[in-house]
Protein backbone atom coordinates (compact mmCIF):
# COMPACT_ATOMS: atom_id res chain seq x y z
CA UNK A 1 0.00 0.00 0.00
CA UNK A 2 1.54 3.31 -1.03
CA UNK A 3 1.54 6.08 1.51
CA UNK A 4 2.43 9.63 0.48
CA UNK A 5 4.92 11.85 2.31
CA UNK A 6 4.00 15.45 3.01
CA UNK A 7 6.12 18.53 3.52
CA UNK A 8 8.11 18.79 6.73
CA UNK A 9 7.04 21.17 9.48
CA UNK A 10 9.50 21.60 12.34
CA UNK A 11 8.77 20.72 15.94
CA UNK A 12 9.40 23.83 18.00
CA UNK A 13 10.42 24.46 21.59
CA UNK A 14 8.91 26.96 23.95
CA UNK A 15 9.43 28.10 27.53
CA UNK A 16 6.49 26.49 29.28
CA UNK A 17 5.51 24.20 32.09
CA UNK A 18 5.94 20.43 31.71
CA UNK A 19 2.71 18.88 30.56
CA UNK A 20 0.29 17.64 33.21
CA UNK A 21 1.73 19.77 36.06
CA UNK A 22 -0.21 19.62 39.33
CA UNK A 23 -0.90 23.38 39.55
CA UNK A 24 -1.48 23.68 43.29
CA UNK A 25 2.08 22.53 43.99
CA UNK A 26 3.73 25.26 41.93
CA UNK A 27 3.33 29.03 42.03
CA UNK A 28 3.09 31.14 38.87
CA UNK A 29 6.77 32.04 39.31
CA UNK A 30 7.70 28.36 39.67
CA UNK A 31 5.92 27.54 36.42
CA UNK A 32 7.75 30.27 34.54
CA UNK A 33 11.06 28.87 35.77
CA UNK A 34 10.47 25.30 34.63
CA UNK A 35 13.01 24.40 31.90
CA UNK A 36 11.94 24.59 28.26
CA UNK A 37 9.49 21.91 27.28
CA UNK A 38 9.05 20.76 23.73
CA UNK A 39 5.73 21.70 22.13
CA UNK A 40 4.39 19.17 19.65
CA UNK A 41 2.93 21.00 16.66
CA UNK A 42 0.22 19.56 14.44
CA UNK A 43 -0.70 20.62 10.90
CA UNK A 44 -3.87 20.40 8.82
CA UNK A 45 -3.85 17.50 6.34
CA UNK A 46 -5.61 14.27 5.35
CA UNK A 47 -7.16 13.13 8.68
CA UNK A 48 -6.45 9.44 8.16
CA UNK A 49 -2.73 10.08 7.62
CA UNK A 50 -2.28 13.22 9.67
CA UNK A 51 -0.92 11.49 12.77
CA UNK A 52 1.36 9.13 10.82
CA UNK A 53 2.80 12.06 8.86
CA UNK A 54 3.47 13.89 12.10
CA UNK A 55 5.49 10.93 13.33
CA UNK A 56 7.40 10.77 10.04
CA UNK A 57 8.35 14.42 10.44
CA UNK A 58 9.32 13.80 14.07
CA UNK A 59 11.64 10.95 13.11
CA UNK A 60 12.82 11.29 9.50
CA UNK A 61 15.50 8.65 10.18
CA UNK A 62 12.82 5.93 10.32
CA UNK A 63 11.66 4.37 7.04
CA UNK A 64 7.92 4.61 6.42
CA UNK A 65 7.24 0.87 6.24
CA UNK A 66 9.20 0.23 9.45
CA UNK A 67 7.36 3.05 11.22
CA UNK A 68 4.02 1.43 10.38
CA UNK A 69 5.28 -1.92 11.71
CA UNK A 70 6.24 -0.29 15.03
CA UNK A 71 2.86 1.32 15.60
CA UNK A 72 0.42 -1.58 15.48
CA UNK A 73 -0.05 -5.22 14.55
CA UNK A 74 -2.01 -4.65 11.34
CA UNK A 75 -3.07 -8.29 10.91
CA UNK A 76 -4.49 -8.63 14.43
CA UNK A 77 -6.35 -5.34 14.19
CA UNK A 78 -8.15 -6.08 10.93
CA UNK A 79 -8.79 -9.68 12.02
CA UNK A 80 -10.59 -8.39 15.10
CA UNK A 81 -12.40 -5.51 13.42
CA UNK A 82 -14.02 -6.80 10.24
CA UNK A 83 -15.39 -3.36 9.36
CA UNK A 84 -11.81 -2.23 8.75
CA UNK A 85 -10.69 -5.33 6.86
CA UNK A 86 -12.41 -4.35 3.59
CA UNK A 87 -11.16 -0.76 3.61
CA UNK A 88 -7.89 0.36 2.09
CA UNK A 89 -6.89 2.03 5.33
CA UNK A 90 -3.91 0.68 7.27
CA UNK A 91 -4.68 -0.34 10.86
CA UNK A 92 -2.38 2.42 12.19
CA UNK A 93 -4.17 5.07 10.14
CA UNK A 94 -7.55 3.88 11.39
CA UNK A 95 -6.62 3.43 15.03
CA UNK A 96 -4.83 6.76 15.50
CA UNK A 97 -7.59 8.61 13.66
CA UNK A 98 -10.77 6.87 14.81
CA UNK A 99 -10.02 3.67 16.72
CA UNK A 100 -8.61 5.25 19.88
CA UNK A 101 -11.73 7.45 20.15
CA UNK A 102 -13.94 4.39 19.71
CA UNK A 103 -11.99 2.62 22.51
CA UNK A 104 -10.80 -0.15 20.20
CA UNK A 105 -7.87 -2.31 21.25
CA UNK A 106 -4.33 -1.41 20.20
CA UNK A 107 -2.56 -4.72 19.41
CA UNK A 108 1.12 -4.18 20.08
CA UNK A 109 3.43 -5.37 17.31
CA UNK A 110 6.12 -6.65 19.66
CA UNK A 111 9.83 -6.02 19.33
CA UNK A 112 10.99 -5.37 15.78
CA UNK A 113 14.42 -5.70 14.20
CA UNK A 114 15.55 -2.41 12.70
CA UNK A 115 17.57 -2.79 9.49
CA UNK A 116 19.92 0.18 10.07
CA UNK A 117 21.16 2.49 12.87
CA UNK A 118 18.91 5.23 14.21
CA UNK A 119 19.81 8.91 14.15
CA UNK A 120 17.89 10.58 16.98
CA UNK A 121 18.36 14.35 16.92
CA UNK A 122 16.08 15.13 19.85
CA UNK A 123 17.61 16.07 23.22
CA UNK A 124 14.29 15.69 25.04
CA UNK A 125 13.79 13.29 27.96
CA UNK A 126 10.29 11.89 28.43
CA UNK A 127 9.14 11.26 32.02
CA UNK A 128 6.21 8.91 32.37
CA UNK A 129 4.49 7.50 35.45
CA UNK A 130 1.70 5.02 36.04
CA UNK A 131 0.71 7.10 39.08
CA UNK A 132 -2.07 9.67 39.07
CA UNK A 133 -1.33 13.30 38.29
CA UNK A 134 -1.54 14.46 41.91
CA UNK A 135 0.10 11.38 43.41
CA UNK A 136 3.32 11.91 45.33
CA UNK A 137 5.09 9.24 43.28
CA UNK A 138 4.40 11.15 40.04
CA UNK A 139 5.41 14.50 41.53
CA UNK A 140 8.61 13.30 43.24
CA UNK A 141 9.83 10.78 40.68
CA UNK A 142 8.75 12.52 37.45
CA UNK A 143 7.86 16.17 37.82
CA UNK A 144 10.65 17.20 40.20
CA UNK A 145 13.23 14.85 38.67
CA UNK A 146 12.53 16.40 35.28
CA UNK A 147 13.78 19.77 36.55
CA UNK A 148 17.34 18.49 36.13
CA UNK A 149 16.79 18.19 32.37
CA UNK A 150 16.78 21.27 30.10
CA UNK A 151 14.34 19.66 27.64
CA UNK A 152 11.61 17.43 28.97
CA UNK A 153 8.14 16.07 28.52
CA UNK A 154 6.21 14.95 31.61
CA UNK A 155 3.14 12.70 31.39
CA UNK A 156 1.08 10.28 33.45
CA UNK A 157 -0.24 6.95 32.18
CA UNK A 158 -3.72 8.50 32.07
CA UNK A 159 -2.72 10.76 29.18
CA UNK A 160 -4.39 10.03 25.85
CA UNK A 161 -2.53 7.54 23.72
CA UNK A 162 -1.81 9.90 20.79
CA UNK A 163 0.06 12.30 23.05
CA UNK A 164 2.03 9.45 24.58
CA UNK A 165 3.02 7.97 21.22
CA UNK A 166 4.13 11.35 19.85
CA UNK A 167 6.07 11.97 23.03
CA UNK A 168 7.99 8.70 22.53
CA UNK A 169 8.78 9.75 18.95
CA UNK A 170 10.05 13.11 20.21
CA UNK A 171 12.50 11.98 22.88
CA UNK A 172 15.90 10.38 23.16
CA UNK A 173 15.16 8.71 26.50
CA UNK A 174 12.03 7.41 28.22
CA UNK A 175 12.23 7.41 32.03
CA UNK A 176 9.27 5.33 33.17
CA UNK A 177 8.54 5.55 36.89
CA UNK A 178 7.28 2.37 38.54
CA UNK A 179 5.49 0.97 35.47
CA UNK A 180 2.32 -1.00 36.20
CA UNK A 181 1.57 -4.17 34.24
CA UNK A 182 -0.80 -2.79 31.60
CA UNK A 183 -1.02 -3.29 27.86
CA UNK A 184 -0.34 0.42 27.31
CA UNK A 185 2.81 0.37 29.46
CA UNK A 186 4.19 -2.61 27.53
CA UNK A 187 3.21 -0.97 24.24
CA UNK A 188 5.02 2.31 25.01
CA UNK A 189 8.16 0.60 26.26
CA UNK A 190 8.32 -1.71 23.23
CA UNK A 191 7.65 1.25 20.94
CA UNK A 192 10.58 3.10 22.50
CA UNK A 193 12.83 0.09 22.05
CA UNK A 194 11.72 -0.31 18.43
CA UNK A 195 12.64 3.25 17.46
CA UNK A 196 15.93 3.45 19.34
CA UNK A 197 14.80 5.45 22.38
CA UNK A 198 16.68 4.60 25.58
CA UNK A 199 14.42 3.01 28.20
CA UNK A 200 15.20 3.82 31.84
CA UNK A 201 12.98 2.35 34.55
CA UNK A 202 12.64 4.28 37.81
CA UNK A 203 11.82 2.60 41.14
CA UNK A 204 11.26 4.07 44.60
CA UNK A 205 10.52 0.75 46.33
CA UNK A 206 12.14 -2.68 46.39
CA UNK A 207 9.64 -4.40 44.09
CA UNK A 208 11.37 -7.70 43.38
CA UNK A 209 9.60 -11.11 43.67
CA UNK A 210 12.15 -12.55 46.09
CA UNK A 211 11.16 -9.94 48.68
CA UNK A 212 7.37 -10.35 48.35
CA UNK A 213 6.89 -11.51 51.95
CA UNK A 214 8.22 -8.17 53.24
CA UNK A 215 5.80 -5.94 51.33
CA UNK A 216 3.75 -3.73 53.64
CA UNK A 217 0.35 -4.92 52.43
CA UNK A 218 1.40 -8.55 52.93
CA UNK A 219 2.79 -8.09 56.44
CA UNK A 220 -0.21 -5.94 57.37
CA UNK A 221 -2.64 -8.66 56.19
CA UNK A 222 -4.19 -6.23 53.75
CA UNK A 223 -5.94 -8.91 51.70
CA UNK A 224 -2.91 -10.14 49.74
CA UNK A 225 -1.11 -13.40 50.43
CA UNK A 226 2.63 -13.86 49.96
CA UNK A 227 2.03 -16.03 46.89
CA UNK A 228 -0.35 -13.50 45.34
CA UNK A 229 2.14 -10.70 45.98
CA UNK A 230 4.96 -12.77 44.50
CA UNK A 231 2.97 -13.51 41.33
CA UNK A 232 2.12 -9.82 40.99
CA UNK A 233 5.78 -8.84 41.30
CA UNK A 234 6.84 -11.55 38.85
CA UNK A 235 4.43 -10.10 36.30
CA UNK A 236 5.72 -6.56 36.90
CA UNK A 237 9.33 -7.71 36.79
CA UNK A 238 8.88 -8.50 33.09
CA UNK A 239 9.60 -4.81 32.54
CA UNK A 240 13.11 -5.27 33.94
CA UNK A 241 14.13 -7.18 30.80
CA UNK A 242 13.34 -4.15 28.61
CA UNK A 243 15.42 -1.67 30.59
CA UNK A 244 18.59 -0.14 29.21
CA UNK A 245 19.23 1.49 32.59
CA UNK A 246 17.66 2.07 36.01
CA UNK A 247 17.02 5.02 38.28
CA UNK A 248 16.15 4.41 41.92
CA UNK A 249 15.65 6.45 45.06
CA UNK A 250 18.06 4.65 47.42
CA UNK A 251 21.39 2.79 47.32
CA UNK A 252 19.67 -0.31 48.73
CA UNK A 253 17.42 -0.53 45.67
CA UNK A 254 20.43 0.09 43.42
CA UNK A 255 22.27 -2.80 45.08
CA UNK A 256 19.31 -5.12 44.52
CA UNK A 257 19.16 -4.18 40.83
CA UNK A 258 22.93 -4.45 40.28
CA UNK A 259 22.77 -8.16 39.41
CA UNK A 260 20.84 -7.27 36.23
CA UNK A 261 24.10 -5.81 34.89
CA UNK A 262 22.54 -2.60 33.62
CA UNK A 263 23.64 0.94 34.57
CA UNK A 264 21.97 2.02 37.84
CA UNK A 265 21.81 5.62 39.06
CA UNK A 266 20.57 6.72 42.49
CA UNK A 267 18.31 9.76 42.10
CA UNK A 268 17.18 10.80 45.58
CA UNK A 269 13.77 12.25 46.28
CA UNK A 270 13.68 16.03 46.47
CA UNK A 271 11.11 18.79 46.62
CA UNK A 272 11.00 22.29 45.17
CA UNK A 273 12.69 24.96 47.28
CA UNK A 274 9.50 27.04 47.15
CA UNK A 275 7.63 24.30 49.01
CA UNK A 276 9.73 24.82 52.15
CA UNK A 277 8.06 26.86 54.88
CA UNK A 278 9.75 30.10 55.91
CA UNK A 279 11.75 30.10 59.14
CA UNK A 280 9.46 32.81 60.51
CA UNK A 281 6.44 30.54 59.97
CA UNK A 282 8.13 27.71 61.89
CA UNK A 283 9.19 30.03 64.72
CA UNK A 284 5.70 31.49 64.97
CA UNK A 285 4.05 28.06 65.20
CA UNK A 286 6.27 27.04 68.11
CA UNK A 287 6.02 30.37 69.92
CA UNK A 288 3.68 29.13 72.66
CA UNK A 289 4.61 25.45 72.57
CA UNK A 290 5.31 25.26 76.32
CA UNK A 291 1.80 26.45 77.23
CA UNK A 292 -0.32 24.32 74.88
CA UNK A 293 -0.77 20.69 73.88
CA UNK A 294 1.97 19.10 71.78
CA UNK A 295 0.64 18.31 68.29
CA UNK A 296 1.85 14.90 67.10
CA UNK A 297 1.34 13.53 63.57
CA UNK A 298 1.41 9.99 62.23
CA UNK A 299 1.12 9.78 58.45
CA UNK A 300 1.17 6.56 56.48
CA UNK A 301 -0.97 7.13 53.38
CA UNK A 302 -2.19 3.54 53.12
CA UNK A 303 -3.12 0.64 55.37
CA UNK A 304 0.12 -1.15 54.41
CA UNK A 305 1.84 0.39 57.45
CA UNK A 306 -0.34 -1.39 60.03
CA UNK A 307 2.58 -3.55 61.23
CA UNK A 308 4.85 -0.51 61.28
CA UNK A 309 2.47 1.41 63.54
CA UNK A 310 2.21 -1.57 65.90
CA UNK A 311 5.78 -0.72 66.97
CA UNK A 312 4.54 2.36 68.81
CA UNK A 313 0.84 1.69 69.41
CA UNK A 314 1.37 0.44 72.96
CA UNK A 315 3.61 3.41 73.69
CA UNK A 316 0.98 5.89 72.50
CA UNK A 317 -1.74 4.21 74.58
CA UNK A 318 0.47 4.39 77.67
CA UNK A 319 1.27 8.07 77.08
CA UNK A 320 -2.44 8.80 76.52
CA UNK A 321 -3.13 7.31 79.96
CA UNK A 322 -0.34 9.24 81.65
CA UNK A 323 -0.73 12.60 79.85
CA UNK A 324 -4.33 12.76 78.56
CA UNK A 325 -4.33 16.56 78.40
CA UNK A 326 -0.74 17.21 77.29
CA UNK A 327 -0.82 16.18 73.62
CA UNK A 328 -3.12 15.66 70.67
CA UNK A 329 -2.52 13.28 67.80
CA UNK A 330 -3.52 13.20 64.14
CA UNK A 331 -3.61 10.05 62.01
CA UNK A 332 -3.29 11.03 58.35
CA UNK A 333 -4.19 8.55 55.62
CA UNK A 334 -5.69 5.07 55.64
CA UNK A 335 -3.46 3.80 58.43
CA UNK A 336 -5.50 0.67 59.04
CA UNK A 337 -4.74 1.21 62.72
CA UNK A 338 -7.19 0.94 65.59
CA UNK A 339 -7.13 4.35 67.30
CA UNK A 340 -9.94 3.54 69.76
CA UNK A 341 -7.65 2.34 72.59
CA UNK A 342 -5.83 5.69 72.40
CA UNK A 343 -9.05 7.70 72.17
CA UNK A 344 -10.34 6.03 75.36
CA UNK A 345 -7.81 8.07 77.34
CA UNK A 346 -7.14 11.04 75.08
CA UNK A 347 -10.12 12.77 73.45
CA UNK A 348 -7.87 14.82 71.13
CA UNK A 349 -7.38 12.12 68.49
CA UNK A 350 -8.06 13.08 64.87
CA UNK A 351 -8.27 10.85 61.79
CA UNK A 352 -7.92 12.46 58.34
CA UNK A 353 -8.42 10.43 55.12
CA UNK A 354 -5.71 10.30 52.48
CA UNK A 355 -5.17 13.72 50.89
CA UNK A 356 -3.58 15.19 47.80
CA UNK A 357 0.08 16.08 48.20
CA UNK A 358 -0.60 19.79 48.56
CA UNK A 359 -3.28 19.20 51.21
CA UNK A 360 -0.95 16.84 53.06
CA UNK A 361 1.75 19.51 53.32
CA UNK A 362 -0.80 21.90 54.83
CA UNK A 363 -1.72 19.33 57.50
CA UNK A 364 1.94 18.62 58.29
CA UNK A 365 2.55 22.34 58.81
CA UNK A 366 -0.04 22.39 61.61
CA UNK A 367 1.94 19.96 63.79
CA UNK A 368 5.01 20.02 66.00
CA UNK A 369 6.34 16.49 65.71
CA UNK A 370 5.87 13.53 63.34
CA UNK A 371 6.41 9.81 63.90
CA UNK A 372 7.90 7.36 61.36
CA UNK A 373 8.12 3.87 62.90
CA UNK A 374 9.21 1.15 60.48
CA UNK A 375 9.76 -2.58 60.90
CA UNK A 376 13.35 -3.64 60.33
CA UNK A 377 12.80 -5.51 57.04
CA UNK A 378 14.73 -5.52 53.78
CA UNK A 379 11.79 -3.76 52.10
CA UNK A 380 11.64 -0.93 54.65
CA UNK A 381 15.44 -0.63 54.70
CA UNK A 382 15.29 0.23 51.00
CA UNK A 383 12.80 3.04 51.53
CA UNK A 384 13.77 6.67 51.07
CA UNK A 385 13.63 9.29 53.81
CA UNK A 386 10.74 11.09 52.11
CA UNK A 387 8.88 11.52 55.42
CA UNK A 388 11.87 13.41 56.83
CA UNK A 389 11.86 15.62 53.72
CA UNK A 390 8.10 16.27 53.74
CA UNK A 391 7.92 17.03 57.45
CA UNK A 392 11.26 18.77 57.74
CA UNK A 393 10.33 21.13 54.92
CA UNK A 394 7.59 22.49 57.16
CA UNK A 395 9.85 22.67 60.20
CA UNK A 396 8.32 19.52 61.71
CA UNK A 397 11.06 17.15 62.96
CA UNK A 398 10.43 13.42 63.09
CA UNK A 399 11.18 10.53 65.37
CA UNK A 400 12.03 7.58 63.13
CA UNK A 401 13.18 3.99 63.27
CA UNK A 402 16.94 3.78 62.59
CA UNK A 403 16.79 2.32 59.09
CA UNK A 404 19.28 3.16 56.32
CA UNK A 405 18.09 6.46 54.86
CA UNK A 406 16.92 7.86 58.20
CA UNK A 407 20.25 6.97 59.85
CA UNK A 408 22.06 8.75 57.02
CA UNK A 409 20.31 12.06 57.61
CA UNK A 410 19.03 12.28 61.21
CA UNK A 411 21.36 13.35 64.02
CA UNK A 412 19.80 12.83 67.47
CA UNK A 413 18.78 16.04 69.24
CA UNK A 414 20.02 18.06 66.25
CA UNK A 415 17.53 17.65 63.36
CA UNK A 416 15.37 14.80 64.66
CA UNK A 417 15.54 11.59 66.69
CA UNK A 418 16.09 7.88 66.08
CA UNK A 419 14.36 5.29 68.28
CA UNK A 420 14.65 1.54 68.03
CA UNK A 421 13.03 -0.20 71.01
CA UNK A 422 9.62 0.51 72.53
CA UNK A 423 11.31 1.87 75.65
CA UNK A 424 13.30 4.32 73.52
CA UNK A 425 10.13 5.49 71.78
CA UNK A 426 8.39 5.89 75.12
CA UNK A 427 11.19 7.82 76.81
CA UNK A 428 11.75 10.19 73.90
CA UNK A 429 8.05 10.98 73.40
CA UNK A 430 7.53 11.35 77.14
CA UNK A 431 10.44 13.82 77.42
CA UNK A 432 9.10 15.96 74.56
CA UNK A 433 5.55 15.94 75.96
CA UNK A 434 6.85 17.09 79.34
CA UNK A 435 9.39 19.55 77.90
CA UNK A 436 8.81 20.48 74.22
CA UNK A 437 11.36 23.33 74.25
CA UNK A 438 14.02 21.33 72.29
CA UNK A 439 11.62 21.32 69.33
CA UNK A 440 12.38 25.00 68.70
CA UNK A 441 15.97 24.31 67.67
CA UNK A 442 15.41 20.88 66.12
CA UNK A 443 12.55 22.22 63.98
CA UNK A 444 14.75 24.81 62.27
CA UNK A 445 17.65 22.38 61.88
CA UNK A 446 15.39 19.84 60.15
CA UNK A 447 14.18 22.59 57.81
CA UNK A 448 17.74 23.70 57.03
CA UNK A 449 18.79 20.12 56.36
CA UNK A 450 16.01 19.74 53.78
CA UNK A 451 16.94 23.03 52.10
CA UNK A 452 20.62 22.12 51.88
CA UNK A 453 20.24 18.50 50.77
CA UNK A 454 16.81 17.74 49.34
CA UNK A 455 15.57 20.67 47.25
CA UNK A 456 15.62 21.45 43.55
CA UNK A 457 14.70 24.47 41.49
Amino acid sequence: MKRSKKSVKAVTSSKSTPLEVAPEILSAEDIQNIPATKKLVASAENPSKKFINQLMRDRPDIAEDYLYKCLIDHSKYIAKYKDIANSEMHAAEHYFTYGHIEKRDLPKPGLQKHPQPFNILSETTLFLSSAELRDGSFIYRCLFQSLDYPQNLVYTGKTEVLKLVRAVFNCKELIFSRPEKTDLAFYLIELAKNIGVKVTLDYDDLLLPEHAEYLGHVRSSDGLTIEEARKSLINKSAFLLYADAFHCSTPAIAKALANLEKPVKVVKNRIMRTMVASDSTCISRLENIETRKLKILYLSGTATHKRDFSIIQGTIVKLAQEFPDKFEMTFLGNTGSNVHPIAMYNSNIHVIPRLTLNEMYKVIAQHDLALAPLEDTIFNSAKSNIKFIECGSQGVPIIASPLNEFKNVIVDDENGWLCNTQSEWYEKLKSLIINPTPLRKVSLEARNCVINNFTVG
